[in-house]
């Protein structure tokens, strides 16, 4: 330790002088100095004794004994106190090596910032791993851009909303735009960049899914293709936005139409963003044109696969795999051509249905009401085609039959039935207790709201309501169970798939329709975990690049599950994100003195879950060497002391 004098002169002109308790530290092979202590302008303690005082006052902190001199000098002892308590009370440690010695109150040390930052490390190292940063800088973007769109990206994955929700987020909850090394953006810069995203979306998409497949080794022999639609909030302006029948049940507000092409390890090929009132079937000629004449076995479902849209596709020298749009007609009495069970031990059974057989099939079926439930899932369509081809197509048609299914649509049939009937029994008990609804009229209404409400099963039972001699009052509700009924029960758990495909066995049949599945599945995660749902824009180019964005951002959500796949971890993406957005980096302030403090910045520990999840990811992220502390001064407080 030494003590430095400092001269500088005062605003009036006059000369001064200062002086600083300082230590000599080597960092490097090089010789630094560091100031522990400004002693102020009053130090009035005379040069010939500084060396003696710096040594004593190092005695002390060492809790040696101090060395005599003139012990009697009262300013001396003073000094020497008042040096040695104001350096405990910095926390000072002289047993510490003088290169590590930091010198912290620990009594200040406050933290005052908290942000989420494993999703957002995470998904930048995904992004990057796909090549987005070089697919935008060859669209000319410039590179503030860039990092904005990472930064919408990396908010949709974690924190899905309008880009006002996202703009709050960034700001104030998310670490990724100091791990992007961007200033907070304004809302207005945000909406700009979702302007540029949207001019290239499908030259982005096309690279992205060029990329990805050759990072995976995807192949391209089959393409599912289906719609979903999304609602708006506000009001309407946009040609885009119009009103249609809602997926969400939301008819009342305007939608807008979310067409995707997607491969089969379910990563988004094309991608058309379509009016709300979109017809299903009229959108596949437009999608498959987009995939510059590859010829890949095309899978849809009853809404799309249309007689007219399946002699296009012979025609134009497609593949294809649909449902039936019939209702599924009674299992076949005969044995199954073919018999397996999928990986959760659900058995199925499978039909070739003959030419005569399968005509037979469609006329009953054909004759049977509809009942909502044509094939696998529940398809928005009619049951015949409005427009049907001419021409006869060469195809094959198999029945396919799951016990689960059947066990299912069995007990969700039965529960209805029971909570028809006993709607009616009550309506009939109360045509003899006072109270309650006994006009013949009213009870014919009552009647004909309960078939409404119940509509998926009314028609498998005959109701007749007798009226009373001489009174307007009804005298009974009786109920009869159709035949309906049991075709009904005969044909659970039953469809009919149609494929031009010949070659494969029925087996491979059943399989490959069944990844169909993933489609419904890339809805419902676009819808419930990455903010597809709602609309907030009325723009049709924001509205676009909304959708887009989201699309993005299932694109690297679904590479990264793709990844964990391979690894045994089948977590939803909703699940991913919640073990994420529980790791944070804090910011702690630790005060050193009257003007300095350290900022320290930090990433908590991993979990163990979240060890494993990078693990299998293949990156390494040691939080250890995210620290970054930098020393701050107070200048207005220094000049003040």
């Amino acid at each position: 330790m030494f003590i430095r004098p400092r001269s500088y002169t005062r605003k009036n002109g006059e000369p001064a002088r200062s002086f600083a308790l300082v230590e000599s530290y080597r960092k490097d092979g090089a010789t630094k100095h560091r100031t522990l202590l400004n002693l102020g302008q009053g130090f009035k303690l005379p040069q010939d004794q500084w060396s003696a005082l710096t040594q004593c006052v190092e005695a002390r902190l060492k809790g040696a004994p101090c060395l005599p001199f003139r012990e009697a000098d009262e300013a001396y002892c003073r000094a020497v106190d008042e040096i040695v308590q104001r350096l405990l009370d910095n926390g000072y440690d002289i047993a510490r090596k003088s290169s590590q010695r930091q010198f912290i109150i620990p009594e200040l040390t406050t933290h005052p910032d908290s942000r989420t930052v494993g999703g957002e490390r995470l998904i930048l190292r995904t992004l990057e791993r796909l090549g987005l940063a070089q697919i935008l800088r060859a669209l000319h973007f410039p590179e503030k851009q860039i990092k904005l769109t990472f930064a919408l990206i990396v908010a949709r994955m974690l924190h899905p909303g309008s880009e006002r929700k996202t703009h709050k987020w960034l700001c104030e909850s998310s670490s990724v735009l100091q791990l992007l090394d961007l200033n907070p953006p304004s809302l207005n810069t945000l909406y700009r960049c979702t302007d540029l995203i949207h001019q290239h979306m499908d030259q982005i998409l096309e690279d992205l899914f060029g990329i990805t497949k050759a990072l995976l080794g995807l192949d391209e022999t089959i393409v599912f293709y289906d719609l979903t639609n999304t609602y708006y909030h506000g009001k309407k302006k946009g040609d885009l936005l119009a009103h249609g029948r809602s997926k969400q049940r939301r008819n009342d507000c305007p939608l807008v139409t979310l067409a995707l092409t997607l491969d089969a390890s379910g990563f988004p090929r094309k991608v058309q963003i379509l009016p709300g009132n979109a017809g299903e079937p009229a959108t596949l000629k437009a999608a498959l044109a987009q995939l510059h004449g590859l010829k890949p076995l095309v899978i849809m479902d009853a809404g799309i696969g249309t007689q007219e849209n399946l002699c296009y596709l012979n025609a134009q020298g497609f593949d294809w795999l649909a449902v039936a749009r019939t209702q599924a007609p009674p299992v076949p009495e005969r044995l199954p051509d073919a018999q397996f069970e999928t990986a959760a031990e659900v058995k199925i059974s499978v039909w070739t249905l003959e030419t005569e057989e399968a005509s037979e099939a469609l006329e009953n079926a054909e004759a049977t009401p509809d009942t909502g439930a044509p094939g696998p899932e529940e398809a928005d369509h009619e049951a015949i085609d409005a427009a049907p081809c001419d021409d006869a197509l060469p195809e094959r048609r198999v029945y396919v039959h799951s016990a689960a299914k059947q066990a299912s649509e069995d007990a969700i049939l039965e529960s209805k039935c029971e909570k028809y009937l006993e709607a009616l029994a009550k309506l009939h008990a109360g045509l003899s207790k006072p109270k309650c609804l006994k006009n013949y009229e009213k009870v014919l209404v009552k009647v004909g709201r309960l078939a409404e409400q119940y509509k998926k099963i009314a028609h498998l039972f005959e109701v007749k309501v007798a009226k009373k001699r001489k009174s307007e009052h009804a005298a009974s509700v009786t109920v009869v169970r159709l035949d309906y009924h049991e075709r009904r029960t005969r044909a659970s758990g039953g469809y009919v798939l149609r494929t031009s495909r010949t070659d494969l066995s029925l087996e491979a049949l059943a399989r490959t329709y069944w990844r169909l599945n993933e489609i419904e599945s890339t809805f419902r995660v676009m819808k419930s975990d990455l903010g597809l749902r709602p609309v907030y824009h009325s723009k049709d180019d924001r509205i676009e690049a909304h959708l887009f964005i989201t699309v993005m951002a299932y694109h690297a959500a679904h590479f990264v599950r793709a990844q964990l796949k391979q690894h045994g971890t089948h977590d939803s993406w909703a699940s991913i994100r919640e073990e994420l957005n529980n790791i944070r980096r804090i910011t702690t302030r630790m005060v050193k003195n009257a003007y300095r403090y350290l900022i320290t910045e930090v990433d908590q520990d991993l979990p163990p879950k979240a060890v494993k999840l990078f693990a299998c990811l293949g990156f390494a992220y040691d939080p250890d060497t995210t620290r970054k502390v930098t020393e701050h001064v107070d200048t207005e407080r220094q000049n003040k002391v």
